[in-house]
This record gives structure tokens, sequence and C-alpha cells, in this order.
């Protein structure tokens, strides 16, 4: 799913507020971490290499830190420097200067708190490796868009991935296989076989619905559904 911006989160990693008490400034700070697995999306878990971030820390890109991901809650931009990514051996730190903002100043106030302890970051993964034995996706290099602050419930939990893939999978066609096949640099004859199999899947279901059309039967409500969810997945996969 390289060049598609997601978001991920990891349970069990809390954040934490401060304060400054020499300059009085409000800081909340949270760990990306490395080698741990993700709450499971689209049937898989992911997994951060210590050198994921590589490439966004040396080229000086920006990142913004974010309430929830939501772009009109702005808390701090590594531009500015009030937002400052440190690699450690556990994973990445992130340490953002909370600006004095209502939204900022009630963000600090929940977490310290305790009501919302959780994180999650908004990324463009560029190069993964599959270990479709384990069902998970290491993540070797990504685009960091964003990190994300009191995200009071993680990003693509089990159930959000059901509702994009029951269409396919009715159909019998494995998206995570055809994405795992895609990403890579190089077919194998087997996986030449399997895209031809999906297209054929694909342009089974399209006369079949063609035909429907051309006989004068309205399609009913619950097929034009799993229709729309078809295409829905196939733009997001």
């Amino acid at each position: 799913m390289e060049g598609k911006n997601r978001k991920l989160s990891f349970g069990g990693v809390e954040i934490r507020s401060f304060l400054d008490d020499d300059s009085g400034k409000k800081y909340v700070e949270g760990l990306i971490p490395y080698d741990s697995e993700s709450l499971p999306m689209w049937g898989m878990k992911e997994i951060i290499s210590r050198t994921a971030f590589k490439n966004t820390l040396a080229n000086g890109d920006e990142v913004r830190a974010l309430w929830n991901h939501d772009y009109t809650h702005v808390l701090g931009s590594t531009r500015s420097t009030t937002l400052t990514l440190k690699n450690s051996d556990a994973g990445l730190v992130c340490r953002c200067e909370l600006p004095n903002t209502t939204y900022a100043n009630d963000l600090y106030e929940i977490i310290s708190r305790g009501d919302v302890t959780t994180m999650s970051f908004g990324f463009t993964a560029r190069k993964c490796v599959y270990d479709f034995d384990k069902d998970t996706r290491t993540l070797k290099d990504v685009e960091l868009h964003e990190v994300s602050f009191g995200v009071p419930f993680p990003a693509y939990p089990e159930t959000t991935s059901e509702v994009y893939t029951r269409g396919f999978s009715k159909n019998k066609i494995d998206v995570l296989a055809l994405n795992g096949i895609l990403e890579k640099e190089e077919m194998t004859d087997g996986d030449r076989r399997t895209i031809e199999s999906v297209i054929n899947t694909l342009g089974t279901l399209i006369e079949t619905r063609e035909a429907g059309q051309e006989e004068g039967a309205a399609p009913e409500k619950a097929d034009t559904e799993t229709l729309e969810l078809e295409i829905e997945a196939a733009l997001i996969a």
C-alpha cells in the first residue's frame, strides 16, 4: 500500500504531559515504538523498523503535531521547532511544545487527567516487507506526515477492515496477497497467475452485472451497496 496516506496506532504506548517550571510552557510527549506490532488493520499487523524514519529525519521534512489527526487543530511543527523528533533505542520520541490556544490547553488537561493516553501517526509507506505466515508487514521506510496526540480510539481497528474487504472476500479475491504482489519490485510466475485470476474474477463480475441490466432487472439495494463497497475497497487498497 505504498503511496497511500495512512494512519497507524500501537497499543500499550502512553503519552505524557508536563509543565516546564522555568518557562511555564506546556509539553506533551509520546513514543512511536520500534519492533512492536501495531493494532490490526486490513487483517495484518505492522511493525516499525528502526530505519523507517531515517530519511524523513535526514531530509528535514516538515512534520506536524495534531490533535487526533485533525489539521484544524495543529499543535506544533518541526519547521518551527515546536515539535521535535528524536530517535531512541525504544522508538521515535515525539515531543511537542503546546501553543497557548483553547484546544491545546484542553488537550493538556485531558492527557494530564489520564483520559486519553494513546497516540498515532500519519504516513506514506515507501518500502516494506511482508510476512504472510505471521500476517505482519514491516515498514522499512516511510514518509512521516504527522504525529497525533489525544487519540481516543486506535486507527484502523479490525472491525473497520471487515467493512471494506467483505465485497472482495465474497468474490474470493485475496486483497492482502494482491497488495503484496503489487508492491514487489519483481513478480514471479505465480504472482502473474494470481493477478490474472483477479482480473478474470472481476471480468466475470462485470459481465454478470451487465447481463442483469440488459435483461431489465434492476439491481437490488443490497447488491448496489456491495458494489459500492467493492469499488471503495479497490480505490483504498
